[in-house]
């Protein structure tokens, strides 16, 4: 017997409705946050490009900081929890943890030349030290998870004699800033020297395994 109950259509057809004008809004947000900057843009200016009223997006969204971060977890974190993304690869992966680490900056690299993430990420380092809680949302969400990740499979390669013993001091700073660094030079001197992006990524992770081998 099938005792699933069934919800009237006209309701999975509003919830569908509400779910569409959710992310019109998260995405009619991320142009203006692009356009304008996160100090700069405007609820109403937010509203008349999802073609709503404002009053519309305090049903979905508290405050600009919400719908910020909704823009970047949308954005930035398509995939959903990234911890558990992170420790999910961590542990499925069969590879060695060289190839481990190679994989996770080849997804970082690709993940940050997506040309919605670029200006994404210039407004976050411009803006966020002013706004404690985007700042807090930022590192919670992308930042740290990674850095976790990373000082995984650091041990992973330890523990299997694949890299030094003293690896365990590296700061994962170290080993994530270049590739901040890359995307953000494109971002700033693309026009002026450009970087090749795949090659440089190749580059990097190169020179970071040299550095950690045993």
């Amino acid at each position: 017997m099938n005792n699933t109950v069934k919800l009237p259509s006209s309701v999975g057809k509003r919830e569908q409705q509400k779910e569409a004008r959710r992310n019109a809004i998260i995405d009619a947000a991320l142009e203006e946050f692009i356009a304008q900057g996160f100090t700069a843009t405007k609820l109403d200016d937010v509203a008349e490009r999802a073609g709503i009223g404002k009053g519309t997006i305090y049903l979905y969204f508290d405050s600009k900081e919400s719908l910020f971060g909704e823009v970047v977890r949308k954005n930035l974190l398509p995939q959903g929890d990234m911890a558990h993304e992170y420790q999910a690869c961590l542990e499925k992966h069969e590879g060695t943890a060289a190839e481990i680490l190679a994989d996770h900056f080849r997804h970082i690299y690709k993940a940050m030349q997506n040309e919605k993430v670029k200006p994404l990420l210039m407004m976050i380092l411009g803006e966020t030290s002013r706004f404690p809680k985007l700042t807090r949302f930022y590192f919670d969400e992308m930042i740290n998870p990674s850095q976790q990740l990373i000082r995984g499979i650091i041990r992973k390669g330890i523990d299997n004699g694949e890299f030094r013993a003293s690896a365990a001091d590296v700061f994962t700073q170290l080993l994530f800033a270049p590739a901040m660094n890359g995307v953000l030079w494109n971002c700033q001197f693309g026009e002026l020297a450009p970087i090749d992006i795949d090659i440089y990524a190749e580059d990097h992770i190169d020179f970071m395994l040299r550095a950690l081998k045993a």
